[in-house]
């Protein structure tokens, strides 16, 4: 062969990847994305858990960490990203005169779009099989916490929310449950679409007129819920909330008898 036919021929993939990993550009954008990734990774395991709401159910703390790991998974597209948009911009072209047109950037990189196809679709799959585990873990407790638990009916109106316990025979316009005791709650609306989202319990269910939605949970936690509407329902809908609370099974008992005593009504 001849010297004129080697240097026509094109570079391998091999040496096309380690030329493109030497590319000063390519360092610096490598070098920062390990930065940006660190940091969110960093967040996603110290700082996100902090600025979540309380945990007072399995439900929650199920909620909290796939957060977590999904914030984790996801901070090397995110440090990816970022590095290439910053870079970008500090290397911007600056002045009226536009930069000249360059053929290379009308062509493709071959070894950037494999990087990228391999993360975002790693990142899928392992979101997809954590959502599927998550959600038959899930079901599986339901099903079987199902016999011991406490069943509540809660309707929304426009703009509150009311509480029926049948086997106590109490209606209330707040929620209390009993510590380490499931719970079943059976939503409905009577107007409009509402969505019933007790935050610390790590649940959220639409609330419909024309069927009744479910939901479970097991408080775990002593403390106090925030309960409120999570679906745009009308004028007042930012002003659809009322309290709850976890609470001891001797503070449940005694709140039951409270509200039995005043004619089974809330006052």
């Amino acid at each position: 062969m001849s010297s004129d036919s080697l240097e026509e021929m094109k570079p391998t993939p091999g040496q096309r990847i380690r030329s493109f990993v030497q590319r000063k550009d390519v360092m610096q954008t490598f070098v920062l994305g390990i930065v940006i990734t660190a940091g969110f990774t960093l967040m996603g395991l110290y700082a996100y858990p902090n600025w979540m709401p309380a945990v007072h159910s399995k439900e929650m703390h199920s909620a909290r960490l796939i957060m977590t790991i999904f914030t984790v998974l996801s901070a090397p597209i995110a440090g990816l990203v970022l590095a290439v948009a910053v870079r970008a911009f500090l290397n911007m072209h600056h002045g009226d005169t536009p930069p000249p047109d360059s053929e290379l950037s009308e062509r493709s990189n071959t070894p950037a779009i494999l990087v990228w196809c391999f993360s975002t679709g790693a990142f899928v799959v392992a979101a997809i099989a954590i959502g599927l585990l998550a959600y038959n873990s899930d079901t599986n407790s339901a099903v079987a916490d199902a016999p011991d638990a406490i069943t509540v009916d809660v309707t929304g109106a426009q703009w509150a929310w009311s509480f029926y316990y049948p086997a106590q025979n109490i209606q209330t316009h707040t929620l209390e449950l009993p510590s380490g005791q499931p719970v079943d709650f059976h939503v409905k609306s009577v107007d409009v679409n509402h969505s019933f989202w007790p935050v610390q319990l790590g649940v959220k269910v639409d609330a419909n007129r024309i069927v009744t939605t479910t939901a479970e949970t097991r408080p775990t936690t002593l403390g106090p819920i925030d309960i409120r509407c999570a679906e745009l329902c009308g004028l007042n809908h930012a002003v659809m909330e009322t309290s709850g609370a976890v609470v001891s099974a001797s503070d449940f008992a005694n709140w039951v008898n409270s509200i039995k005593a005043s004619g089974g009504v809330q006052q």
